[in-house]
Formats: C-alpha cells, structure tokens, sequence
C-alpha cells in the first residue's frame, strides 16, 4: 500500500527528476521511489562512508586529491 508523503526538495533537483520521469515516460513517484529503495538497498553505503564522501566532495574546498578526482572523472558509471 502507498502512503501520500510531503516533503521539500530543492528545486533544481526536482526539475532533473521531472525531466527523468518525461524521457522515461514514467511518473515522479516512481522515479523518487526508486531512488529511495537504491539508497536503502544492500549496495548503499554506510553511513561513515556517506560522511566520509561528504566531507571529500561537499565542503569547500574540496578536499579530494587531484588523482582521486581524475579517477572520478574518468571512470565510466555504465561499467558499475
């Protein structure tokens, strides 16, 4: 059974979301709902690793080392 939700979600990221569920031919829900079970999901990181990651690409400045973020960059998410 669904359960109606309210939340707030910067707006920026819910124009990528409708943006999503219009190429898929899919519906807001859907897309939020199954971004949430992945966050949820086995192959999510723990939350010292979400922190960790954080720290690394959310503060300023970014405290990544250069290499690491070439790694980033370069590696191809269609292979994960």
């Amino acid at each position: 059974m669904k359960q109606k939700i309210g939340t707030l979600i910067e707006e920026d990221v819910m124009r990528h979301a409708k943006r999503r569920a219009a190429e898929e031919g899919r519906s807001i829900s859907d897309i939020i709902q199954d971004a949430l079970m992945q966050y949820l999901g086995k192959e999510a990181a723990a939350p010292k690793q979400r922190r960790i990651a954080y720290h690394l690409f959310c503060e300023r400045p970014m405290r990544i080392p250069p290499e690491q973020l070439l790694h980033v960059l370069e590696e191809d998410m269609w292979d994960l």
